[in-house]
């Protein structure tokens, strides 16, 4: 199983983390989505699954689900 750790920009509240959780859990691939939000706007989403999509892929997701960037991707 594929781990990605992606640190995220803009999360403001908790629909935004829905928003983005949603997005990227409908990804071919993609069997789970943890988003943890900080204090800030900032955020953690660690993202499992078989097959996880290309880095471009996350990132044109979570821009697709609001006013949110990713800041850097981990893959373990």
């Amino acid at each position: 199983m594929a781990r990605v750790t992606l640190k995220l920009w803009g999360l403001t509240c908790d629909k935004c983390v829905q928003h983005v959780t949603e997005d990227l859990s409908e990804l071919e691939g993609v069997d789970s989505v943890e988003i943890t939000r900080g204090e800030d706007k900032s955020g953690t989403a660690v993202v499992t699954g078989a097959a996880i999509p290309a880095d471009e892929v996350l990132i044109e997701t979570v821009k697709g689900a609001g006013d949110y960037t990713v800041e850097a991707i981990e893959r373990q």
